[in-house]
């Protein structure tokens, strides 16, 4: 009878174990949240993203304002410390605050982030200085920079009537126009559950994670925000000059295309990644013979490929002309050369010889630390985006998929016509 009653006993705690484990397994019925645990021990981070909606009348640089008075609102003098690292950015999709410290602090750290859900309550006087501040930023990394000037206004032509076109920050009038009273009523109109979601990275582990949201009873009211659809506008060929007496003679030319078929985002990603590798090499059906070694056009270039969504993706082309080389004769000799490697395609050589070095793209999916590292990285860069990150299964698939006839595909579509923007920057002399 002892026995029995001792099996008994064991089965019971076994039942329960087993109970438990499959509760815990079950999805938090409130915020949305994903764990990506490193190898970073005794560190763990909390980033809280709230998306953004999406209106075009919407006055520029209001969000990134917003935030600003939301995170000293809620954080204030709390976020700094010797064990403590904080901060706040915002996106053209979302709105991102941040808080690390030790594990043990998790509780403490998700809460203190929780309450930027709560109401601006700042008094106007902080207001104004937390404006001031974006004055500065702005002439941190816009106003000394033409460079990203002319980026920023080469977004507002390429995707005029998406998330992607306005500014973030603004021009210092549109900075100075911002408003304390709409910068709060930005905040509570978006700064809700519904449209949040928290990324716990470090030495962090579900039942702990569990544990803390459960805690902050964060009850959803309404449905999660749906990003907007990507609405590419007509064809278009639009060329700008950014006079500037110091600055170095350089060009921005991008485009936007739209593929005939669509692709899932993390196996166009990792074609474009492969694509821009092959075009960045002096190798037949690279940029760099055609542009640096063989003619001396351009004195040095950068090349950046991307994917907006499963359709539509971005070329980048910056580049400072070589000695004798005008701005316009930069541009002809690059649209010359993408589309006469996009006619004949990436050779069979240099596909097959990028390829083999591209391993570096993926983790050492043998080793569990550098796998768990990158995959960390990954699904925090996708729900930063805005985008579910895939299974590791997923991911490990797509490498059969970066085909030279799929590479070529892109590449063709990138000589057709689509949005195309370009700026030319120099001293004024050398653009007349």
């Amino acid at each position: 009878m002892t026995l029995f009653k001792k099996m008994s006993f064991f089965a019971l705690a076994l039942c329960a174990m087993g109970a438990g484990a499959w509760y815990l397994m079950q999805p938090i019925r409130a915020i949305s949240y994903h764990i990506t645990p490193t190898d970073t021990a005794g560190r763990a981070e909390v980033i809280l993203r709230i998306a953004r909606p999406f209106d075009p009348d919407e006055q520029v640089g209001l969000a990134h304002y917003a935030e600003h008075l939301a995170w000293y609102s809620a954080i204030g003098e709390e976020a700094r410390g010797p064990d403590r690292h904080s901060g706040a950015w915002t996106s053209h999709r979302a709105v991102f605050y941040s808080l690390s410290g030790k594990p043990e602090d998790l509780p403490e750290l998700t809460a203190t982030l929780a309450r930027v859900f709560d109401p601006i309550t700042l008094a106007p006087r902080f207001a104004e200085e937390e404006r001031e501040i974006i004055h500065r930023e702005y002439q941190m990394f816009l106003g000394q920079n033409v460079g990203a000037r002319a980026d920023e206004a080469l977004s507002e032509i390429l995707h005029a009537g998406t998330p992607l076109g306005p500014s973030i920050i603004g021009t210092p009038e549109q900075i100075g126009a911002l408003d304390y009273d709409a910068a709060r009523a930005w905040h509570s109109a978006t700064h809700l559950p519904e449209n949040a979601a928290f990324i716990f990275r470090g030495d962090v582990g579900r039942l702990q994670v569990w544990c803390v949201l459960m805690g902050l009873q964060l009850d959803l009211t309404g449905d999660a925000r749906t990003p907007p659809a990507y609405d590419m506008g007509q064809d278009l060929v639009h060329l700008a000059e950014f006079p500037d007496p110091s600055a170095a003679p350089r060009m921005i030319w991008r485009r936007v295309v739209a593929l005939d078929t669509p692709v899932p985002y993390d196996l166009l990603e990792a074609q474009l990644a492969h694509l821009r590798a092959m075009l960045d090499t002096n190798l037949p059906g690279g940029l760099a013979g055609p542009l640096r070694f063989d003619a001396r056009i351009a004195r040095e270039f950068r090349l950046d490929l991307t994917a907006i969504d499963e359709r539509h993706i971005e070329l980048r082309f910056q580049a400072s002309p070589d000695t004798g080389t005008s701005l316009p004769g930069l541009r002809a000799a690059f649209e010359a050369a993408l589309d006469e490697i996009a006619a004949s395609g990436i050779p069979v050589p240099t596909y097959t010889r990028v390829m083999g070095r591209m391993d570096r793209y993926w983790p050492n999916w043998s080793d569990r630390d550098n796998t768990r590292r990158w995959m960390a990285d990954y699904t925090t860069d996708r729900v930063l985006a805005l985008r579910d990150p895939a299974s590791k299964r997923v991911l490990q698939e797509i490498p059969p998929h970066i085909t030279r006839e799929s590479v070529n595909t892109i590449l063709a579509a990138l000589s057709q016509n689509g949005r195309t923007a370009i700026a030319f920057i120099a001293p004024k002399e050398f653009l007349e």
